[in-house]
């Protein structure tokens, strides 16, 4: 027998040993099947009051028709759909209750309604839920058919959680398990809303008490822990992670700023899945799971982002009966016309914007003051060419802000702008001052600041105005609490709505950046 005769045999025979054993491991898998099982999470939020679909402004999905509560709610059954009976739940995690019009004129309980009628079983509170205060909150919280979770605000008094919220929550999904459910409302949430809507509340930093809480849902029989959070998964400092690390909870639900979704991962044991802070209900997020049976354990995990495209979907009917019921009654208040725009503007945290110059040079004209200032995250939405209503105003302004003016020295101005320059919480929008910044690895530095184009007297006292959430030291922009002459005027959306209206009597208004704020990346 030659050598190739040999070779040959030796091939046949390795075939035959491999397909004898390929039918040997298919057998053992029909006889002893997977054992593990699978755990679903929906995750919806940062919808900032957009229960109606609209057309998209970037990518990806430019030009495009999209979300909508009842666009959210068809996607949601489609995906349950997919999951074929395997144990799910759908969770919020806030900034839903405010930020259109459609919002406003019911001060939230439209959006409730509706996320009633979506199934929705919990809900984060985060700051921008305190935008109608606590008692509204409490109200809205009666009217929920569901949960608002928050385990690390009390009352500084009794030092006791709320009424309106549960410190952790336990769900039975289906399947034999339990799902614990806790979430953690920004500490620096008495800087980002105004102080009357918390007076009282105590935003603690997560610390040993969130590992207690973990070990104690854990000892009541929670196969698998959920953490809600309003953390950037990209920009948490390893202070705030640390906590949360040591607690251990299984998933852990964060923020991302990302065009494209990024990817679930594993941190230390725990998966992190991310909803989009740009959402508006423009997706749905789901965490599926691959689970071991009890001692439950993660085998593996994929996060999805699924688009709510009209193009591909058909809005959920129900829901989309309880849209129009709920928004029918402010429909004239919120088509009111206002004004016209020449362009579309794009609103900017990190930048001058030619929309916080027009809110700047409104407030100025109102005021009379030296020097007008507005926060960069008080503009929500952008500005589309052609008619301007009340509840474009709403989705651009979207805070319930009064004009506010004070005195100020040259030198506490120079600390506002310091802060400015450093992008913690966005720049602020200014009118009557100009000044430059540079970014730096280290740190941005404030270079060069000038009011009413002239150099800036450290000790001379400028009269300033700023709207009432930065008056109380919001987005960290404590100088202005030195403030001086401290006196309250006018709403702010009602001075922007007449100041479009005075400007665009003739012609459609155009607006511009002018080189009053300027970065040297």
């Amino acid at each position: 027998m030659n050598s190739q005769t040999t070779n040959k045999l030796s091939l046949s025979q390795l075939f035959l040993a491999a397909s004898i054993l390929s039918v040997i491991i298919t057998v053992l898998w029909l006889m002893y099947p997977n054992p593990n099982r699978h755990y679903h999470l929906v995750l919806t939020g940062m919808s900032k009051g957009r229960i109606r679909p609209f057309k998209a402004k970037f990518k990806p999905y430019q030009g495009k028709r999209m979300g909508g509560a009842a666009g959210v709610a068809a996607v949601v059954k489609e995906a349950v759909k997919s999951f074929e009976g395997s144990p799910y739940n759908l969770f919020s995690i806030g900034s839903e209750i405010s930020g259109t019009a459609d919002a406003y004129f019911t001060r939230g309980a439209a959006i409730i309604k509706i996320m009633n009628a979506m199934g929705i079983e919990a809900m984060l509170v985060g700051n921008i839920e305190f935008t109608y205060g606590q008692r509204r909150l409490a109200e809205l919280a009666e009217q929920a058919e569901f949960k608002f979770v928050s385990s690390n605000v009390s009352e500084v008094v009794s030092e006791r959680v709320p009424d309106y919220l549960s410190p952790g929550l336990f769900f039975n999904p289906g399947g034999g398990l339990k799902i614990g459910v806790i979430g953690l409302t920004p500490p620096t949430t008495p800087t980002l809303t105004a102080r009357s809507n918390i007076e009282g509340l105590d935003f603690g930093d997560p610390g040993e008490s969130l590992r207690l809480q973990v070990e104690a849902m854990r000892k009541s029989g929670a196969d698998l822990v959920v953490l809600l959070t309003l953390y950037n998964r990209d920009r948490i400092r390893a202070e705030e992670w640390r906590p949360i690390a040591s607690a251990a909870p299984d998933i852990c639900v964060m923020v991302d700023f990302d065009i494209d979704a990024p990817p679930a991962v594993r941190r230390d044991g725990i998966v992190i899945k991310t909803v989009s802070g740009y959402n508006q209900s423009k997706e749905v997020d789901v965490l599926d799971l691959e689970i071991t049976p009890p001692p439950v354990r993660i085998v593996s995990w994929k996060g999805r982002r699924l688009a709510v495209n009209h193009a591909e979907i058909t809005p959920d009917p129900d829901v989309a009966r309880v849209v129009d019921a709920v928004t029918r009654e402010n429909r004239e208040a919120r088509d009111r016309y206002i004004g016209e725009f020449a362009g579309d503007y794009q609103h900017q945290w990190d930048r001058e914007c030619p929309i916080g110059n027009m809110i700047t040079d409104a407030m100025l004209a109102e005021s009379g003051c030296d020097i007008a200032f507005h926060n960069s995250g008080g503009i929500q939405n952008n500005i589309q060419a052609g008619d301007f209503s009340v509840g474009d105003l709403f989705s651009m302004m979207p805070f319930d802000n009064q004009m506010v003016t004070m005195q100020l020295t040259g030198s506490e101005i120079e600390e506002l702008l310091r802060i400015s320059a450093s992008l913690q919480r966005g720049l602020l929008q200014v009118a009557g001052a100009s000044y430059e910044f540079s970014l730096r690895p280290e740190g941005n530095v404030l270079d060069s600041f000038m009011i009413g184009g002239a150099p800036v007297d450290p000790d001379r006292t400028y009269s300033v105005c700023t709207n009432n959430f930065l008056a109380d030291g919001g987005d960290n922009f404590t100088p202005f609490r030195k403030g001086r002459q401290v006196q309250y005027g006018r709403q702010q959306r009602d001075v922007v709505s007449e100041y479009v209206a005075r400007n665009s009597a003739d012609a459609p208004l155009r607006l511009s950046t002018d080189g009053r704020i300027v970065r040297h990346d």
